[in-house]
């Protein structure tokens, strides 16, 4: 993988790191920036899924990360919203020039999205589920402008740290050890920053994350015909996967921001 991804690089003028807005530290790669950063290329941190965060929250993370010296641009590819800018600023990058955008990141931030509404139209296949199998096994150059090619690069950075950490950087429920216990830890850290949005995606109120899980296996269905107990376990995977399609509306704040009037992007 690290191979592959420091070949793309390579072959690259300018590289995007594709982010989740809601999560944009814990979808960071400090590793693959130190290596861009080492071969003297540009890097755009782009923070997708704009439209699931406030306006004034996704500024924030942008001043957050050019206060370090990069380049950021929020986008939502899903409303196809900021993505004029984002091409404006990959031609400035290139200064003018015709060139190549790498494009990373982790599973379901939304590279393959991201390169399509820059593009208009479909160009890159996209999956709902993280790194499918059948879905852009090898690298994918992709014709955005007359001027500007982009290299897909689905499954080269695969999720990473602890078990909540890999679910939230696109770690298939299925390759997790005990999705219960992630998703219950999932539940209680959206809690903690956005109190309500699990009750609005869910449409019910909950005491635990425990009998949040209790009440979406109920509402579905799922319930083992032995005991008729609710199928926890089938509902952490669910909710989950409802995490990596952008179904729960929460989002964290940089450092030291301060809050004012929210309003969507």
């Amino acid at each position: 993988m690290l191979s592959i991804l420091k070949s793309v690089i390579k072959r690259s003028d300018v590289i995007l790191e594709v982010l989740d807005s809601r999560e944009p530290e814990l979808t960071r790669s400090r590793r693959i920036e130190r290596i861009v950063k080492g071969s003297g290329k540009p890097i755009i941190l782009v923070l997708n899924k704009g439209d699931l965060v406030p306006l004034d929250v996704l500024k924030g993370w942008k001043d957050f990360y050019e206060m370090q010296g990069f380049k950021c641009v929020f986008v939502s590819s899903r409303e196809h919203q900021g993505t004029k800018f984002l091409r404006n600023v990959i031609k400035e990058s290139l200064r003018g020039r015709t060139g190549v955008v790498g494009v990373i990141g982790y599973p379901k931030t939304g590279k393959s999205s991201v390169i399509n509404v820059l593009k208009g139209r479909h160009a890159a296949s996209t999956s709902s589920v993280p790194m499918s199998t059948g879905f852009t096994k090898a690298l994918q150059i992709v014709r955005i402008d007359s001027r500007i090619y982009a290299i897909d690069t689905p499954g080269i950075i695969p999720p990473d740290g602890d078990p909540l950490e890999r679910a939230i950087r696109g770690s298939k429920p299925e390759d997790l050890e005990d999705p219960l216990k992630v998703a219950m830890a999932l539940i209680e850290r959206i809690s903690r920053f956005n109190k309500g949005s699990l009750t609005q995606a869910y449409g019910t109120e909950f005491s635990t994350p425990l009998d949040l899980l209790e009440k979406i296996a109920l509402k579905r269905g799922w319930i083992f015909r032995k005991d008729r107990e609710p199928n926890v376990d089938q509902a952490a995977v669910q909710l989950i996967r409802d995490f990596h399609e952008g179904k729960i509306v929460y989002y964290t704040k940089p450092k030291g921001f301060e809050d004012d009037k929210t309003s969507n992007i």
